[in-house]
C-alpha cells in the first residue's frame, strides 16, 4: 500500500499476538501523535475507557406555552431555564440516527412532551402512549431518534 512508508516513530509496533497492554499504548501514542479534541476537553486515556460516560451540558431556553422545532444545543444534556409557566415541547430539530437527547426541566412549571403533533413531522416526538407526557415541575426526560420511524422517541420520563 501507499501509506506503508508513512509511520510514526512513536506509535508502538504491534506484538505477535494483539494484547490489551498494545492498545492502551496505541491510543496513547495517537493521542499524542495527534492533537485530538473537541470544543472544550482534549481526548486522554481515561475518556476512553472509563467506568460511566460522562455528557457535555449545555443550556436550553425555552419559553412559556408550546415550543415548536427547537434547536438543541451542540450537548447531549439540555438544562431547560426560562419558562415561567407550563410549557410544552413538540417538536426537536437536528434527529439523526441514534441520537441521544437528555432534557433536564430545572423550573417548577410541568413541561409536556407532545406526542406527534404541530411541529415539522421529522421533528415531532413519539411517546409511545399515544397521548402526551408530562413532568410535575422539575424533571427529566430522554430521548432517542429513530430514522426509520422520521421521530424523536421517548425512552423515559423521571418527574
Amino acid at each position: 500500500m501507499a501509506f506503508q512508508r508513512f509511520k510514526s516513530p512513536t506509535l508502538p509496533v504491534p506484538p505477535v499476538e494483539y494484547e490489551e497492554s498494545y492498545f492502551m499504548n496505541l491510543i496513547r501514542g495517537i493521542g499524542a501523535y495527534f492533537d485530538i479534541h473537541d470544543s472544550k476537553a482534549g481526548l486522554n486515556i481515561d475518556s476512553v475507557i472509563s467506568d460511566f460516560i460522562q455528557l457535555p451540558i449545555g443550556a436550553l431556553t425555552l419559553s412559556n406555552g408550546a415550543n415548536s422545532n427547537i434547536a438543541l444545543p451542540k450537548k447531549s444534556f439540555a438544562r431547560i431555564t426560562g419558562p415561567s409557566a407550563v410549557f410544552n415541547i413538540t417538536g426537536i430539530q437536528g434527529g439523526a440516527d441514534g441520537k441521544i437527547a437528555i432534557l433536564y426541566n430545572t423550573t417548577a412549571y410541568a413541561m409536556t412532551i407532545t406526542n406527534n403533533a404541530t411541529s415539522t413531522a421529522a421533528n415531532r416526538i413519539l411517546t409511545n402512549t399515544g397521548s402526551d407526557v408530562a413532568t410535575t415541575g422539575t424533571g427529566i426526560v430522554s430521548l432517542i431518534y429513530s430514522v426509520t420511524d422520521s421521530r424523536w422517541i421517548l425512552l423515559s420520563v423521571l418527574t
